[in-house]
């Protein structure tokens, strides 16, 4: 999680687990019942949930940090967050055992950890921070690739921040000659190919990409070979605006920067990213059972042909398979004109005022029936994916397989955005949806396959925001 991360995120994070185990230990004392074992194994879950759900709602972020108010109320909601998976997990696990003291101990751990957290962060945090700052600790060697107004606007700006010790090593700027001074001030070290050997001898912490009028081609050629250093590797660039526009994305010096790290080789993540799929699908397959037969039933009463729709779609690193779906067209119909209109959208061709150019779906498409269209509208009929998820070929998040004819029109940059399994549900979905275009679609896939933890903090969060537009039907026909 904090693995390249700058010192003062890792500082913060031992700091959170000290004051929650002191939150516990103070909650425990006086309650009647409460053993050493159950206070050791409360901590097991309690420890974890309220890490991950500070983690969840930003708090590790330096823009965040340094807020009061906007602090205290989102350290207000994690801990209520994590309090009601925590009484959640022991009332399952300990299957009534302690469940009445443990209503007790976790209200007080509440009171505790709420105060202790918004005291010490939103009053001594900043002061304990600064005053390390001060002392040469949480400093930042930054390389900038990018030497014209953008990258110049990044250094200026970092180096007149007067909170975190944004330290400018350099700039790569392949249009300039090596040694050239950009602005006056800063050294252009030089060219790509001896990027490792910069990242060393200047001990660089992370890169910043600040390009302008580049191609999104070129731009993620730069990316994946600034990536290889292993380096958290952030970008401040128009390119990715529906990043900063719909994410929560970090802030340095109050530039939006979206930050990307190498794709995780560790067989560790997948594994534990494998096992959380089948847990969640097995359990969501059980409680959907009823409503896989009642929608089921309405497709048979309203058309016909198979409840199941089967379809071969593209996978991981272009690999096809048969994809389900509740079929929600006529059976005798054609997908020529969808497969002209796909094509036209991905080369980035004009589509008629019927066929809103930023969506990826055709609008009032006559093929399908009206049961189909509201099953479409609230994406029921992506369910059947879940046997997907269970055969392996998908995975519950993830970018969103493509149909072959897609796959043909596709630049090799696209391609990206499926060298992990795709999923049920992901960013562009729960952001926009059908209202995403395709190149942003393209971006925020990219940026979720770069951004995949251990933790799987953003597959929960992407889950979660999935809900909400299932129910309200947002983006979708």
């Amino acid at each position: 999680m904090f693995g390249n991360q700058p010192g003062f995120k890792i500082c913060l994070l031992w700091f959170d687990t000290a004051v929650i185990i002191t939150s516990l230990i103070l909650a425990a004392k006086g309650i009647d019942g409460l053993s050493l074992w159950s206070f050791l194994f409360s901590l097991l879950y309690i420890l974890p949930a309220s890490l991950f759900s500070l983690l969840f709602n930003d708090l590790y972020k330096r823009n965040i940090v340094y807020t009061r108010y906007r602090q205290a109320i989102l350290v207000f909601k994690s801990i209520i967050i994590a309090s009601i998976i925590s009484f959640v997990v022991m009332a399952v696990l300990q299957f009534g055992l302690f469940v009445e003291n443990g209503r007790l101990y976790l209200l007080r751990y509440f009171l505790f950890s709420v105060l202790i957290l918004i005291f010490l962060r939103a009053l001594l945090v900043k002061k304990i921070m600064n005053f390390l700052s001060a002392k040469g600790f949480f400093n930042t060697n930054i390389l900038i690739v990018g030497g014209d107004k953008a990258g110049v606007h990044v250094a200026e700006t970092l180096k007149n921040d007067r909170i975190f010790n944004f330290n400018v090593a350099g700039f790569i700027d392949v249009y300039k000659d090596i040694g050239e001074k950009i602005n006056g001030k800063y050294e252009n070290l030089g060219k790509f190919n001896d990027l490792d050997s910069f990242v060393t001898s200047k001990r660089i912490n992370e890169i910043l990409i600040a390009i302008d009028g580049l191609s999104y081609t070129r731009l993620v050629e730069i990316v994946d070979r600034c990536l290889s250093t292993g380096l958290v590797v952030r970008i401040y660039s128009d390119f990715l605006a529906v990043i900063v526009e719909k994410m929560n994305v970090e802030y340095y010096a109050g530039l939006p920067v979206v930050m990307l790290q190498k794709q995780s080789r560790d067989a560790l993540s997948w594994k534990i990213k494998r096992m959380f799929d089948i847990i969640i699908t097995s359990a969501a397959l059980i409680l959907l059972s009823p409503l896989f037969l009642l929608v089921a039933v309405c497709i048979k009463l309203s058309s016909r042909g198979p409840v199941i729709y089967k379809q071969i779609r593209i996978g991981k690193n272009g690999k096809p398979f048969e994809f389900y779906k509740f079929r929600s067209m006529h059976t005798d119909t054609s997908s020529s004109e969808h497969k002209e209109y796909v094509q036209n959208f991905i080369k980035g061709n004009s589509c008629s005022e019927k066929q809103d150019i930023k969506i990826f779906k055709i609008k009032e498409d006559p093929r399908i029936f009206p049961f189909g269209a509201f099953i479409r509208k609230t994406s029921i009929d992506e369910f059947p994916q879940l046997f997907n998820v269970i055969k392996g070929d998908m995975s519950l998040v993830g970018p969103r397989p493509c149909l072959p004819y897609e796959w043909e029109c596709y630049d090799e940059w696209h391609k990206n955005r499926l060298n992990i399994l795709p999923g049920c549900t992901g960013l562009w979905q729960v952001l926009g949806r059908s209202s995403v275009s395709f190149e942003e679609m393209v971006v925020l896939d990219i940026y979720y396959v770069s951004n995949i933890s251990i933790l799987l903090w953003l597959d929960v969060k992407i889950i979660l925001q999935t809900f909400p537009v299932i129910f309200f039907g947002k983006g979708g026909f």
